[in-house]
């Protein structure tokens, strides 16, 4: 899915999460894999199950990555899939 949002905006996200990342310790290649796909789950999510839940669910993946659960592309599309069938039931 090709990003749409405004290149400035992007840029400004980019260097606003680069700064929360140097300041939490955490290196800023960890976002350049997983931006996309979270980007794009939490566009899902926003638009389906629960606009105030996007956010909050992207910490959740956070959380889940950081103890070992998994890579966390690979938590994004698990709760991708968790979205998908959450909108059928």
């Amino acid at each position: 899915m090709a990003n749409t949002d405004n290149p400035e905006k992007m840029e400004a996200m980019r260097n606003w999460l680069g700064a929360v990342a140097e300041e939490l310790n955490i290196a800023p290649e960890v976002m350049a894999e997983v931006e996309s796909p979270l980007l794009g789950l939490i566009g899902q999510i926003a638009h389906g199950p629960s606009r105030p839940g996007a956010p909050l669910t992207a910490f959740l993946i956070g959380l889940a990555a950081g103890r070992g659960d998994g890579r966390a592309t690979d938590l994004v599309a698990q709760i991708k899939t968790l979205v998908a069938e959450y909108q059928q039931g």
